[in-house]
């Protein structure tokens, strides 16, 4: 194992990058920064603070059976940092509150366990990102990666060749494409719904209170609605344009407190 410590004395951004082993964002105290490597070649790895920020990435290709090696990597920091990470066939866990962060993984799953205050932007292949809340924008791109969020305050950008996203709530505005996943958002709390897909289905939980516009349109597959009166008062408090259009896939409205 190699292990290395930094005394930081300012909210600090890690970059954190490796090819086949797991990454692991952990609480740490507070004005301190630990790496810990494990297995594979440590020793060709820069670790390496500049300022505030945090360097962990191979730094040279390693030969023979090491080339082949997994390397697995520990950082603890304190909350309310901000980071990038780059993995290819590695999975992630982020345990700890940061400020915002960027993911981009192959194959590797992703499990953001503590919130996230502005933006979170990840980038998969086949890899599935589980998170938890994001308080500003979340951006996913993603070939086959399942995607499934609690609460996102500002946007939601989610595209997609087959993936799938069900997000419990967003309070800003639902940008999609996909071909063939299929979208849920059980609270739609912002301004616009805008959903295009060929075959994928798209449901979304409209909230009390709200005057609907609505452009549905789809050829081969159904447009629902389950929505009840009380799903719009009678002096509107807000209002939600929602344009979903798809080939074949089914469109569906319903009350949020009835989205599962």
């Amino acid at each position: 194992m190699r292990r290395q410590s930094f005394k930081v004395s300012a909210p600090i951004f890690f970059e954190v990058a490796t090819s086949s082993g797991d990454v692991e964002i952990l609480p740490g105290a507070a004005g301190q920064v630990i790496v810990e490597l494990r297995g594979g070649p440590v020793d060709t790895y820069t670790i390496e603070l500049n300022g505030s920020d945090l360097l962990v990435q191979p730094s040279s290709k390693p030969s023979g059976k090491r080339r082949y090696a997994s390397t697995d990597i520990k950082v603890f920091v304190p909350e309310d940092a901000a980071g990038r990470v780059r993995t290819t066939s590695g999975d992630l866990v982020v345990v700890p509150r940061l400020h915002s962060l960027v993911l981009a993984t192959a194959s590797g799953d992703c499990r953001v366990d503590g919130s996230v205050t502005e933006r979170l932007e990840a980038k998969t292949t086949s890899g599935d990102i589980k998170l938890r809340d994001v308080g500003g924008n979340l951006v996913v791109t993603t070939a086959s990666g399942q995607v499934v969020a609690g609460s996102v305050g500002g946007d939601l950008r989610f595209n997609s060749a087959s993936g799938d996203a069900r997000v419990a709530a967003v309070g800003g505005a639902v940008e999609v494409k996909t071909v063939s996943g299929d979208l849920v958002v059980r609270a739609a709390n912002g301004p616009l719904v805008r959903v295009r897909s060929l075959s994928g289905d798209a449901r979304l939980g409209i909230p009390a209170g709200r005057r609907v516009d609505l452009d549905m349109q789809t050829i081969s597959g159904e447009v629902i609605s389950h929505l009840e009166r009380s799903a719009a008062a009678a002096v509107p408090r807000r209002s939600l344009a929602i344009s979903m259009r798809s080939v074949s896939g089914s469109l569906r409205l319903e009350n949020a407190a009835n989205s599962a």
